[in-house]
C-alpha cells in the first residue's frame, strides 16, 4: 500500500469507527435512555431493559463490534504515526499491546449487558419480592464490577495509555501533523477522568468519551487531508 492509499484508507477507517459509536448511543438512548439509565437503580433498571431486549441487544451488540474494532484501528495509527521509515520500536509495541487490554476490557465491560444482565432482567419481571431483593443486588454488583473493567480499567487506565505513547509517536516521528500528537497529550486527563470514581467523586463518562471522539475526527480527517493534498508531516 503506497503512502498516500495508507492515510486515505486508514483515516476513513478513523472516521468510520469514530462515527460508529453514534449508532448504539441512538439505539439504546431510545430504548432505554442511555447512558442515564447506567445509573438507575435495578429496580428501575431492570424493567427497562426487559421492555426493549431486542434493541437493547441490538445497541450492546454494535457496541461491543465498536469495541473490538479498536484491536485494527489504534495500531493502524500507531503505524501511520511512525512516519516514512515506520520503524518498528518499543513505543509503537506498547501501543499495540495496550490497545488490545482495551479492547478486551472494553468487551467484558459490554458483554456483562448482553448476557447477565438480560438474564436479570428476564428474570425479574416474574420473580416475588424476596427474589427481586436478590436480583438487585446482584445486577449493582455485575455493573459494578463490569463498569469498572471496562470504563476505569481500559478507558481510563489503557486507552490513556495507548494515547500517550501514540501522541509520543507522533511527536518523535512526524508521521502526522504534530497538532494530533500535542493535542492527545491534553485530552489523555479528560479521558483519565473517570478513574476518580474509585475514590468515591463522580466523573462525567460522557466528557471522557467525546474529549477522544473529537481527537479520532480529527486524526482521520487529517488523514484524509494529507492523502488528499499530498502533504505528509
Amino acid at each position: 500500500m503506497n503512502t498516500s492509499r495508507g492515510y486515505l484508507v486508514i483515516g476513513g477507517l478513523v472516521l468510520a469507527e469514530a462515527a460508529l459509536l453514534f449508532v448504539p448511543v441512538a439505539i439504546l438512548g431510545a430504548a432505554i435512555n442511555w447512558p442515564e439509565s447506567l445509573d438507575f437503580a435495578p429496580s428501575q433498571a431492570l424493567p427497562l431493559i426487559d421492555g426493549q431486549l431486542g434493541q437493547v441487544r441490538l445497541g450492546y451488540g454494535i457496541y461491543l463490534v465498536y469495541s473490538l474494532a479498536w484491536v485494527l484501528i489504534g495500531p493502524a495509527i500507531a503505524w501511520l504515526a511512525l512516519g516514512r521509515d515506520k520503524q518498528v520500536g518499543p513505543l509503537f509495541v506498547v501501543a499495540v499491546g495496550l490497545i488490545c487490554a482495551w479492547a478486551l476490557a472494553r468487551a467484558i465491560g459490554i458483554i456483562r449487558w448482553l448476557t447477565a444482565s438480560t438474564f436479570l432482567a428476564e428474570t425479574y419481571a416474574a420473580a416475588t419480592p424476596e427474589m427481586r431483593q436478590t436480583i438487585d443486588l446482584i445486577q449493582s454488583s455485575v455493573n459494578a464490577w463490569g463498569g469498572a473493567i471496562g470504563e476505569i480499567l481500559g478507558v481510563s487506565l489503557f486507552t490513556v495509555g495507548w494515547l500517550v505513547v501514540v501522541s509520543l509517536i507522533i511527536l518523535r516521528n512526524g508521521g502526522l501533523p504534530r497538532i494530533l500528537g500535542w493535542s492527545g497529550l491534553f485530552v489523555a486527563p479528560i479521558l483519565a477522568s473517570p478513574v476518580i470514581e474509585l475514590f468515591g467523586m463522580e466523573a462525567s463518562i460522557f466528557i471522557s468519551t467525546l474529549s477522544i471522539h473529537l481527537w479520532l475526527f480529527a486524526a482521520g480527517f487529517m488523514m484524509v487531508g494529507m492523502a488528499l493534498f499530498g502533504k505528509e508531516a
